[in-house]
């Protein structure tokens, strides 16, 4: 019996960038993965990690390929966890080093479609085996993910948590991002109910002034979307329509990091 057989489909699972080849070979041959303190999630605790990998993995880039148990989460500085880098400028700096299992390849890539930022990720070990992108992983409200499946079911192609900053941020983002030929389409979820253990996060300030960035804001209260939800996919329907229709995805994507 295999362990994901053997774990709770609800394992919590963190997803995590990796965006060069040393911090691989690090974590597949060494057993560890390190997250700069200053730089971590809110909530770091995880029975198992997963990668995203960026470009520079070549054919296995903008993807989540393998995932690992979590065995150890401690703390330590740069210079003890890589001592060849002991002049390094965050030689000094706080790590946690994440103690990790095997590598195990998943059944199928997760693949990101569009061109974005991706840091971190809380999900589930059910969802990672059965994601097919990276859209997929999210955790949402019970009306986010209402709207997601029928975003899905409806072949409309949104981008979820979207990030408003130069670095993805999973509390300043808005809920579903839709990419028109003639501007962008900022989808929200209004009092929404969060299961439990999905970390609330905080909605993005009024005064940001989404539609001076060029963006047009919907907004649907969790009684729309529970009570017509057929209603609220003929409003975004028609304003995608107004917008000259969905762009499709680039090819590729250029996510880059450091650590």
């Amino acid at each position: 019996m295999s362990e994901e057989t053997r774990a709770s489909p609800d394992a919590p699972v963190l997803v995590a960038v990796m965006n060069n080849l040393r911090d691989f070979e690090i974590a597949r041959d060494e057993g560890w993965y390190r997250i700069p303190v200053n730089r971590a999630p809110r909530r770091l605790g995880a029975d198992y990690l997963a990668f995203y990998q960026t470009k520079v993995f070549g054919a296995e880039g903008w993807a989540v390929n393998y995932y690992a148990p979590v065995l150890r989460v401690r703390l330590a500085r740069r210079r003890d966890l890589l001592p060849a880098e002991a002049d390094h400028p965050r030689a000094d700096d706080t790590y946690y080093k994440i103690e990790i299992g095997p590598l195990q390849r998943l059944p199928r890539s997760i693949p990101s479609l569009r061109l974005r930022r991706i840091t971190f990720i809380h999900t589930t070990l059910q969802r990672l085996l059965s994601a097919e992108e990276i859209n997929d992983l999210w955790l949402g409200s019970e009306e986010e993910e209402r709207l997601w499946t029928a975003f899905r079911e409806n072949g409309i192609a949104a981008e979820r948590r979207w990030g408003l900053r130069e670095e993805e941020d999973e509390d300043y983002a808005v809920d579903f991002a839709l990419f028109c030929r003639q501007g962008r389409v900022a989808v929200l979820c209004e009092g929404a109910v969060w299961p439990p253990g999905v970390a609330l996060r905080e909605r993005p300030p009024v005064d940001y002034d989404l539609s001076t960035a060029g963006w047009t804001v919907l907004r649907f209260t969790a009684r729309q979307i529970a009570r017509a939800l057929p209603d609220c996919l003929s409003v975004v329907r028609a304003l995608v329509a107004e917008k000259g229709g969905l762009m499709p995805p680039p090819s590729k994507c250029d996510d880059e990091g450091g650590k």
